[in-house]
């Protein structure tokens, strides 16, 4: 029996699924916000904001975003409502 060949191409994540930054930035663009799990603070999310990305802090600034490498390669992105 022959097994299905999988697509090189993930399927759309469900909300609260983890995805890559590509994804994530996909989600940013439609309007949503993102975090990375991999940040201590829970209160922080990227948006987009003035047609730049933003980082939105616990103090209630938006800053701007310098995407690291980090950012980049993640795996642990999510959209917050």
């Amino acid at each position: 029996m022959n097994k299905p060949s999988l697509s090189p191409i993930p399927p759309r994540l469900k909300t609260n699924e983890t995805m890559d930054f590509p994804n994530a930035i996909k989600e940013v663009i439609n309007g949503k916000k993102i975090h990375k799990l991999e940040w201590e603070d829970k209160q922080s999310f990227g948006i987009l904001k003035d047609g730049t990305l933003k980082l939105h802090k616990p103090d209630g600034k938006f800053y701007q975003w310098i995407v690291s490498e980090g950012d980049l390669v993640g795996i642990d992105w999510i959209t917050i409502p």
